[in-house]
């Protein structure tokens, strides 16, 4: 089933980091992570990928079809675009390395809206003022041209703030104007200048590829290995459980999961899920002794050579008991029950009783005796 696509949609680049020697690898200074594969995607607002395109050189410039050659970086749009519903009102934002007038008129016949920023040297007989002029007139200032190419009414919109920003669009203008609040550091205090349309869409609806390059970065998976091609299989995986993150709130618009949960949620569903519990341990063994330490309680920072054993209470405190996934709770395999003499928890099946037995699979205590069979209510559907 094809995911619905938001109204706006953004292009954009981003990098898949690494470090490798590799002939595909790419340096960019304008992104957090300046090494690694460049990789073409197509975003929406949410940050949710829609198709993708890992740039290889040469063989990378291709195009669709039914599309003209429109040079190497508009083709790119081509290509990303081709899966949009044409007529339905979608918009595409770009920079400026894919801008160009015959873009624009290729996707507004198409039935797509572009909007993005524009290098003037691609836009002939622009005739626009320069930087130095706007900025004679004052920090807020705009001039707009309206020209039709092939039929199809483009909008260059020039803009100075700190700095000059040039706009080619074929669905927005300058009006309505805008105002937004600005610091003079010569006066010391805020002032609001003029703000044309065409920069407010674009600032609001731009951002969608480097939101996804945000929640990437939070939980990515690290690897060093020198098979290159393991950086670019580990980052599509982180893409599609953002993407699977993303699709699951659309859904429970009522609940909330943050991201990191998201993640540990799938993988022990992925783990343990219609399969037996190990009994062996992977890997190598370790060589501490002692109990192992959990991500709440923090690492040890050393081992003492004698320990000195705890003083026993009459009323041990309940420890902490992480519940399992309904899709391990109720697979129905290897949920075996293993009897703890000398530990004791809280049922977290009835939260009344304290129970000696355990889920050597679910890792909780329940009840289960004469009086009380916890233990088969919580694996049951």
């Amino acid at each position: 089933m094809l995911v619905p696509k938001e109204e706006f949609l953004a292009v954009d680049e981003q990098i898949i980091p690494t470090k490798c020697r590799h002939e595909l690898k790419q340096y960019n200074p304008a992104k957090p992570h300046k090494w690694g594969y460049k990789n073409q995607v197509l975003s929406g607002v949410s940050g949710f990928s829609y198709d993708f395109d890992i740039f290889a050189g040469d063989q990378s410039n291709s195009y669709p079809s039914d599309a003209p050659d429109l040079g190497v970086s508009s083709n790119v749009v081509t290509r990303l675009t081709s899966t949009v519903p044409q007529h339905q009102n979608y918009k595409i934002c770009f920079d400026n390395w894919f801008n160009s007038p015959n873009l624009q008129v290729y996707l507004y016949k198409k039935g797509l809206l572009p909007l993005g920023t524009v290098r003037l040297n691609r836009v002939p007989n622009s005739n626009m003022p320069s930087e130095k002029e706007l900025k004679k007139r004052g920090r807020g200032s705009m001039a707009e041209k309206v020209a039709v190419i092939d039929k199809v009414k483009l909008s260059l919109v020039s803009w100075f703030d700190n700095k000059n920003v040039n706009l080619l669009l074929a669905y927005v203008g300058s009006e309505p104007t805008t105002t937004k609040r600005r610091y003079v550091r010569q006066d010391k205090e805020y002032v609001y200048i003029p703000s044309p349309q065409a920069v407010d869409v674009y600032n609001q609806h731009m951002g969608g590829v480097d939101l996804l390059d945000s929640m990437l970065g939070y939980y990515r998976i690290h690897l060093r290995s020198r098979q290159w091609y393991k950086r670019i299989f580990f980052h599509m995986v982180d893409m599609t459980l953002v993407n699977a993150w993303l699709l699951w709130r659309r859904i429970n618009a009522d609940s909330y999961m943050p991201l990191y949960d998201f993640k540990l949620a799938v993988s022990e569903h992925l783990r343990k899920a219609g399969k037996a519990v190990m009994t062996k341990k992977r890997g190598r063994p370790s060589s501490i002794v002692g109990t192992p330490t959990s991500s709440r309680g923090g690492t040890p920072s050393r081992i003492p050579e004698s320990p000195v054993p705890a003083k026993k209470t009459r009323k041990t405190p309940a420890r902490h008991q992480d519940l399992p996934l309904a899709s391990v709770r109720t697979d129905g395999i290897g949920h075996f029950p293993i009897w703890k003499k000398n530990a004791r928890q809280i049922c977290q099946n009835c939260s009344k009783f304290r129970s000696f037995t355990l889920c050597e699979k679910c890792n909780v205590y329940l009840c289960y005796n004469d009086k009380r069979n916890c233990y088969k209510e919580f694996h049951e559907e």
